[in-house]
């Protein structure tokens, strides 16, 4: 019987110190792995693509540009790649909204439980 493939997760986070502490903590997960950590919009999708990153925690206010328009250009370059935006933004109901009609897998707030992260990077991709 194989072991599950490892989820090989990409930090796109405008937050230098936020950036290494979600990285510490994924790599303490025995089914998660930190392939890299990028603040600005436009290493994210050239990053996802060299480090076979399999997830991507994104926020939303990245240096270069928003991360709502990476979404897409996230998920139509890459089609199998998880993309769970992390945002401390304010009206995150709608923001929420918007990141799922692009493509998003999940939405988590920025000051919630890491389990909650945890959780949107394991939970399966469902068919649509």
């Amino acid at each position: 019987m194989m072991e599950p493939k490892s989820i090989r997760v990409l930090i796109a986070e405008n937050h230098r110190d936020l950036s290494e502490v979600m990285s510490q903590l994924i790599d303490t997960e025995p089914d998660m792995h930190c392939v890299g950590q990028v603040s600005d919009a436009a290493e994210v999708l050239p990053r996802a693509r060299e480090s076979s990153a399999n997830a991507v925690i994104l926020d939303l206010t990245l240096q270069g540009g928003s991360g709502l328009p990476l979404i897409e250009q996230l998920t139509s370059a890459i089609p199998e790649l998880r993309v769970i935006v992390f945002s401390g933004l304010a009206n995150s109901e709608e923001v929420s909204r918007e990141a799922k009609r692009r493509g998003a897998a999940a939405y988590v707030c920025k000051g919630c439980d890491i389990q909650v992260l945890f959780d949107a990077l394991r939970t399966p991709a469902t068919a649509s």
